[in-house]
């Protein structure tokens, strides 16, 4: 089997989100940006385009064949998107991935299931037969209990306390499974289902449209839901037949030890690039940065064996030495920076001697004028 199944616990995750890519409508996609286990492509396909515009973005970003699409991604990610300009080729060739070669989806839907959704092949490949409005009232999501274990942390997180405000009516299909609800508004938050039997790609669909109130999406809301992450992220490895998270705070803190790495690593070399182009010697810091960047791959490999306490141990050890090199980054673009203050210094100020002594010449000691005799005017005679 091609696709989703075939992976092996220590590859990333490739993931293809399209529709509403922004991190700030799709959840989804900063996840993927924050979480090392994850590589991913996006689609934008905003409302408001006509077809003609959406297939230009199909030629731009969409596999241009059924082998391409499995032999790229794992996972695909529908957010809300607006594909009713789809050939019907490229329908069968979804309707196939998912029902025979077991790639597996999630779905949120808003206006893009009545538009591109309802009346194709797609629809029934999904665990919904309907998917109804967008509705305005406060809700909490409850997980069921007695299924797979995929959940049932997050019970324990608090996540059943957070609050969202919109939602549509979803109807399920018989045999499909319900994982939580949405109450007291009595309706599916969370369904899933593999079409086609036991080759079908496993398909979810969420049925509040990723509302930014309960997701964290807004600045507002930003710390609502801190373990949205980890949901979406044990969501994919159930999928794909992968182990669920074995320790969830164990993993937020390799993930924000590698992350802050990223990010020390990126200050370096722009202060290196700044110093470099100032003509500094920048090859012992890139020695140096090259070393320290091995040592993070062999943490990464921990961290996506699910192996934490060791990856945060190795990750632990190199924060000293990313502070030694920001150090002497800083150092080094000063230094730098001092011999071009120290030039400026000398034009500008060698340029005021200059003009004050030509000032002083021509001004004071009036050296090089002359004294004219007076001139007056004579009568013609």
């Amino acid at each position: 089997m091609t696709g989703a199944l075939a992976q092996v616990d220590t590859t990333r995750i490739s993931c293809f989100v399209l529709g509403k890519v922004q991190a700030s409508l799709c959840p989804v996609t900063g996840f993927f940006e924050e979480d090392p286990l994850f590589t991913y492509a996006l689609e934008p396909i905003p409302s408001g385009l006509t077809d003609e515009e959406r297939r230009k973005y199909d030629r731009l970003y969409y596999p241009r064949t059924r082998n391409i699409l499995l032999e790229t991604y794992d996972m695909l990610f529908f957010s809300d998107a607006r594909i009713q300009h789809f050939t019907p080729r490229q329908y069968h060739d979804l309707d196939q991935c998912f029902r025979e070669e077991g790639l597996a989806s999630v779905w949120s839907f808003g206006p893009a299931y009545g538009q591109a959704i309802e009346s194709t092949i797609l629809s029934e490949i999904l665990p919904v037969s309907s998917h109804n409005g967008y509705y305005h009232k406060n809700w909490r999501v409850v997980f069921r209990p007695q299924l797979d274990p995929v959940f049932d942390p997050f019970v324990e997180l608090g996540m059943e306390r957070v609050i969202g405000d919109g939602y549509a009516y979803v109807k399920t299909r018989p045999g499909s499974t319900i994982w939580a609800d949405m109450v007291p508004l009595d309706t599916p938050f969370l369904v899933s289902w593999r079409p086609g039997g036991g080759d079908g790609g496993l398909t979810w669909v969420f049925a509040d449209e990723y509302n930014i109130l309960w997701w964290g999406l807004s600045s507002t809301a930003r710390d609502n839901n801190p373990h949205g992450i980890e949901l979406v992220t044990n969501l994919v490895l159930y999928s794909l037949d992968r182990p669920l998270i074995s320790d969830i705070f164990s993993r937020r803190e390799g993930r924000r030890l590698i992350s802050t790495f990223k990010s020390q690593k990126l200050l370096v070399l722009s202060m290196m690039e700044w110093a470099d182009n100032f003509g500094a010697n920048v090859l012992e810091l890139s020695d140096r940065i090259s070393l320290l960047e091995g040592e993070v791959e062999v943490a990464l490999v921990d961290y996506l064996e699910q192996d934490y306490p060791s990856c945060i141990s190795k990750m632990q050890s190199t924060e000293l030495t990313v502070l030694e090199i920001t150090e002497d980054a800083v150092a080094l673009k000063d230094e730098a920076l001092l011999w071009v203050y120290i030039s400026e210094w000398l034009v500008v100020t060698s340029a005021s001697m200059l003009a004050g002594f030509v000032l002083w010449t021509l001004m004071v000691r009036r050296r090089l004028y002359r004294s004219m005799g007076t001139t007056r005017m004579r009568p013609q005679m």
